[in-house]
């Protein structure tokens, strides 16, 4: 709910700020990392925010609570900071949460509804913040500032990404491993190579249809990451940041050879690499946010299914038209999945034959090790 103040908060613009004062600032996100395990016992968010004065301004963010980090879902949002402390950090401003300090977090793309991601229950929200909030939207669409996410079918060998999909099933490869079974309603525009599990080990359905198959990718997550992979559920919708598309040999599929990577060029994989730079991480997104309602836009909402099913056989979906103008490789999920099979040939034929030596020699390998 809406707090009402009988006096509205006072901003400061960040071209303005003096070390020392505690204050109340709003900026454009251009940078962030999700809140990680700090040297002590706090989570640890940083970020760094610019407003029109054109000045970047870093604040880091400590606190036991989860909640009460920045909700920041990518760059070009904007946040709102209240009770924040300015400091002089190696000759740079800085700016770090003080007693008090609340957040909110709004979506940067103008047009996009005026709804705050924050934990309190109560916050001041006045036409003046709005105004603020729309004025911001404005000047960074102006700037620059916005960052889209890369659909699978823009996905490039090589390319580092930011992916927005729905989770449909995941899988423990092993203590660092994680395997991520998703899609976001676009068909990838090279061969995928695809991770073989054991079906009792997989969290979702453990088979798809032939059509629901070729728009899945294939994501493994590594090391701090899998904690975070552990927490989702099937049906999340999710965004993967910095996601990194890897040309990979066929005879070697992850995460049996880490060295796969060196090897053939003729498949492409997906990882999310440990560690927290560039952002990297995954964010469970709230079904309203706009960027889950586009995915269904543009993809055909009945084709994203709620799988309420921990473990099971697979979900059939029922599909519908897609958006006209929408053609191959990016092709909707609704369209894929009424077209059906593709008719056998050369290309397929070795495709699958491949899949079963992969098998084969996985098998081969665990035998050896045991």
């Amino acid at each position: 709910q809406v707090s009402r103040m009988t006096e509205a908060p006072k901003y400061s613009r960040l071209g303005d700020l003096k070390a020392g004062s505690v204050v109340n600032v709003y900026g454009v996100v251009v940078f962030f990392k999700q809140p990680f395990m700090s040297r002590g016992t706090d989570l640890c968010s940083t970020l760094k925010i610019t407003d029109q004065s054109d000045q970047k301004i870093a604040c880091t963010v400590f606190s036991k609570k989860l909640e009460d980090h920045p909700q920041i879902f990518g760059v070009g949002d904007i946040v709102r900071l209240h009770n924040v402390k300015v400091t002089d950090f190696k000759n740079s401003v800085t700016l770090m949460n003080t007693f008090r300090f609340s957040v909110l977090a709004f979506d940067g793309a103008e047009g996009d509804p005026l709804e705050p991601r924050t934990s309190s229950r109560s916050f001041h929200l006045d036409q003046e913040d709005r105004r603020t909030v729309e004025e911001l939207r404005t000047w960074a669409a102006s700037q620059g500032l916005l960052l889209p996410t890369t659909p699978l079918c823009a996905a490039q060998p090589k390319d580092y990404f930011d992916l927005t999909c729905q989770l449909l099933a995941k899988a423990p490869m092993d203590t660092t491993c994680t395997l991520l079974r998703v899609w976001d309603g676009t068909r990838c525009a090279h061969t995928q190579l695809k991770v073989i599990v054991e079906p009792s080990v997989v969290d979702g359905p453990t088979s798809f249809s032939a059509a629901r198959e070729r728009l899945i990718a294939d994501v493994l997550v590594y090391d701090n990451h899998v904690e975070s992979a552990r927490q989702l559920k099937p049906g999340d919708f999710l965004r993967i940041y910095n996601l990194r598309a890897i040309p990979m040999s066929s005879k070697a599929p992850p995460p049996a050879s880490r060295r796969s990577e060196e090897g053939g060029r003729d498949h492409l994989g997906f990882h999310l690499h440990g560690g927290t730079a560039f952002s990297r991480g995954i964010r469970v997104l709230p079904e309203n946010s706009p960027a889950v309602r586009e995915l269904k836009r543009c993809a055909g909402p009945s084709c994203f299914v709620c799988l309420r099913s921990r473990r099971g056989p697979a979900v059939s979906v029922r599909g519908e038209a897609a958006p006209s103008g929408w053609s191959s490789p990016r092709q909707s999920a609704a369209e894929e999945l009424r077209a059906g099979p593709t008719p056998p040939g050369a290309e397929a034929l070795l495709q699958q034959v491949l899949v079963h030596v992969a098998a084969f020699l996985t098998s081969t390998m665990l035998l050896t090790i045991y």
